[in-house]
């Protein structure tokens, strides 16, 4: 009898559902693999209270060249939802100019008297509905966490996952040891441009030449 409890067990082990979490920083325009990582995930967190990080793409990317969105001077220990944009309207312009993709939709989300966290978000939001994720998305400010891998943690927890899945370059921070009974995953994707280079969310504008008519 007991072994047949076990093999009933074991089966509905096997096919329970896990519940799959996923956490990154705030990226304005990220990558396609940002996204990919969204949709991948039962629930997806913006730690939008992590420490704004210089060298990241958090505000800059590549639409194919790389752009900015300038912001204020602030503190070196900032976190990202303690930034704010330096003249988002007078960037928006020059993005338009450089880039020559038709964004606005984007762009109209971008206000200046919000943090850089929120317009994230926002926009994070407004593309994922474009590209019909509807992966339930959480603020990590909301959640209270500690710092490092125990902040995911404490995170994953709160959410009741029992899964945590990360982008590839994630590999060179984290390992299984370190998030104990948590299942740890890595999403397979490739790098690239920004994800607003991809017609399926905007155009680009054909540039005049000295042979248009118009």
């Amino acid at each position: 009898m007991g072994s047949i409890t076990q093999k009933i067990v074991l089966i509905y082990a096997l096919y329970v559902h896990s519940m799959l979490i996923s956490c990154h920083q705030p990226y304005l325009f990220p990558y396609k693999g940002y996204f990919d990582l969204i949709r991948r995930a039962d629930k997806f967190i913006v730690y939008d209270d992590a420490k704004y990080m210089k060298a990241k793409y958090v505000n800059r990317n590549y639409f194919p060249n790389l752009f900015t969105f300038r912001l204020k001077k602030h503190s070196d220990y900032a976190k990202m939802n303690e930034c704010y944009f330096y003249d988002i309207e007078e960037d928006k312009v020059l993005f338009k100019r450089k880039t020559g993709l038709n964004a606005d939709k984007y762009l109209k989300l971008l206000k200046q008297k919000d943090t850089l966290s929120r317009n994230i978000v926002r926009t994070i939001k407004k593309i994922c509905r474009d590209l019909g994720i509807d992966t339930p998305i959480y603020l990590a400010s909301k959640i209270p966490h500690r710092t490092s891998v125990e902040g995911l943690i404490d995170m994953i927890q709160a959410l009741d996952g029992d899964s945590y899945i990360n982008l590839p370059g994630g590999k060179e921070l984290y390992n299984q040891d370190m998030f104990g009974d948590i299942k740890l995953k890595f999403l397979k994707t490739e790098t690239g441009p920004s994800v607003l280079c991809s017609e399926e969310l905007c155009t680009r504008k054909k540039r005049k030449t000295r042979h248009s008519l118009w």
